[in-house]
């Protein structure tokens, strides 16, 4: 049996961990048309912002704590929100004829924040245009893309195309974000050797997202990671063995079965509202505070990434709903879970951590309070990981703190921290 003990990120995949929270921008014609899934045939004409302001969007984001934020570039309708080269169904073609990525890309860069770019692998358009490629039978042939040579069907070279021109033409690339949803009729297969090849001679530094081998979904679309939540996961033949949705995707039974085990941490993607694209009639339906809190803690303090989606609305601003949320989502963020505790004192969270540049480790651990002079535990938990939030039941007050490892893979130093979360 694979040691899962030995089992080690990469740094950039501890970089992506290390960030907590990311946003998510969804914006496209889906927001004019009022639809979550575009049709592929949408007239450019509706995409029509009348006042697009990136820097609105990253000040909010940036006051609010996100570390990076990733861009809908082209979602399943194959709207492109950059002037490409290798279609006319892009921003160039509508009343704005702008460029969504550069915009968010400089603005990005002024504030310090990553930028990443989603670019799906389903493509409406290109299943329903005149000659689109999506699907049509093309053989596979030698085709050189940025002086690299691959052997790609149709689709696949114009996918390799649009991301060589997002990952040479706009800065820094953060994240690449592949959505395996698919509204399409099928009948295409993706060459995933060939994009992950090309992303790593271009962007090494880049966490390949969802459908790419840095970072997992995580199985829901709701805001929380498994109570149970391992990076180390079994494979076997090249694929995971469990689903992603599955309730457990690392337990030993799945271990003792794999040929392969990898680093591969969990990504929670959530939206503040209930669709992914704007609309108006869910400004009364953004996400309440403790709901926000209650997401932060199952999602970053289950060992994973929160990827928040905040969508423009039709002026390309982020509405004031969504801007008042997050500002007190991050207010709230540092004034909880960013100060401590100091003991003696009255506490409701529990913060543990590991050091995953070694490794996660832990299988099961105890906490312990000092209360009127007496140990006793207060809460138990399995997997850590770079981070874990337990709440407890209630509210107590305690003069000190111990953490009890119960099982580990191998030793493995743990921190613990506490604080106080009023919303609870």
């Amino acid at each position: 049996m694979i040691d899962p003990s030995e089992v080690r990120p990469a740094p950039r995949q501890v970089a992506w961990q290390r960030q907590e929270l990311t946003a998510f921008v969804h914006f496209g014609p889906n927001t004019f048309t009022d639809l979550e899934w575009g049709t592929g045939v949408d007239d450019p004409a509706v995409f029509d912002p009348s006042a697009l302001d990136c820097s609105q969007w990253v000040s909010s984001l940036v006051s609010a704590g996100f570390r990076s934020v990733i861009l809908t570039a082209k979602h399943h309708d194959g709207f492109c929100l950059w002037p490409s080269k290798f279609l006319p169904h892009t921003v160039a073609a509508s009343p704005y004829n702008g460029d969504v990525v550069a915009e968010l890309s400089a603005a990005c860069a002024a504030a310090g924040l990553g930028f990443g770019v989603y670019l799906s692998p389903a493509d409406l358009y290109q299943e329903k245009a005149p000659g689109g490629y999506y699907g049509n039978g093309s053989p596979a042939v030698p085709s050189v893309v940025g002086g690299f040579e691959y052997v790609v069907d149709d689709y696949n070279r114009f996918y390799l195309n649009q991301l060589h021109e997002l990952l040479t033409s706009y800065g820094p690339i953060a994240e690449v974000w592949l959505d395996g949803a698919n509204p399409t009729g099928g009948g295409q297969t993706y060459a995933y050797d060939a994009w992950f090849d090309l992303i790593r001679r271009l962007a090494p530094d880049a966490t390949i997202a969802i459908g790419g081998p840095d970072a997992r979904w995580v199985g829901n679309e709701d805001g929380f990671a498994r109570e149970t939540e391992w990076s180390v996961i079994p494979f076997a033949r090249g694929q995971m063995l469990a689903e992603q949705t599955a309730v457990d995707v690392a337990g030993p039974e799945l271990l003792a079965k794999a040929d392969e085990l990898r680093w591969y941490p969990a990504e929670v993607d959530v939206s503040i509202r209930p669709g992914w694209f704007y609309h108006a009639t869910e400004d009364a339906a953004v996400k309440s505070l403790p709901e926000l809190l209650d997401i932060y803690r199952r999602s970053v303090g289950r060992n994973a990434v929160l990827l928040l989606n905040i969508p423009p609305d039709r002026r390309g601003l982020f509405a004031d709903p969504d801007v008042e949320a997050l500002a007190a989502f991050g207010a709230a963020v540092r004034s909880y879970y960013d100060a401590v505790v100091e003991l003696p004192g009255e506490i409701n969270v529990l913060d543990l951590r590991e050091d995953i540049e070694q490794g996660q480790q832990v299988e099961s651990f105890a906490v312990d309070a000092l209360i009127d002079g007496a140990w006793s535990e207060v809460a138990r938990g399995t997997t850590i990981g770079h981070r874990r939030l337990l709440p407890l039941d209630e509210a107590i007050t305690v003069a000190d703190v111990r953490v009890r490892v119960l099982s580990a893979r191998t030793e493995a130093a743990v921190s613990l921290a506490v604080h106080f979360d009023p919303t609870l």
